[in-house]
């Protein structure tokens, strides 16, 4: 990466964060789909199988954003010259990581929605039967 200079060359790089972003939140969905299809059914009267995959999706959806404004804080912005362009970065980091968040909430539990009888959508709970 080379250095930023330029109030052009910073509007592009929030751009690209914006896109970089809901890329990490659907990869995230992804990775907790492959996390919550990878425990086992359990069996019984009071199984909590689906209190461990509601854990994983929790903890991916924490580890996802702060990961994301993280990397753009510590080594995206490093390579901005100006403080004025860094601070107009720094506000997109934040609003950009929120749309992380967003798209993994919204997009998580949407398909939750759809594929209730599975063990994707049996995060959100027990399943009526």
């Amino acid at each position: 990466m080379r250095k930023i200079e330029a109030l052009k060359e910073v509007q592009a790089l929030i751009g690209e964060t914006y896109m970089y972003a809901v890329i990490i939140g659907i990869i995230a969905v992804v990775l907790a789909f492959i996390i919550a299809n990878a425990v086992k059914w359990q069996g019984g009267k009071n199984p909590k199988d689906h209190i461990k995959r509601r854990v994983w999706f929790i903890i991916i959806g924490l580890v996802a954003p702060i990961a994301f404004f993280l990397y753009n804080a510590l080594y995206v912005s490093s390579y901005i010259a100006k403080a004025p362009l860094q601070a107009k970065f720094a506000t997109a980091n934040i609003m950009a990581t929120l749309a992380v968040l967003c798209v993994y909430v919204i997009v998580g539990i949407l398909t939750m929605l759809i594929m209730r009888s599975s063990k994707w959508g049996s995060i959100l709970g027990k399943s009526k039967k």
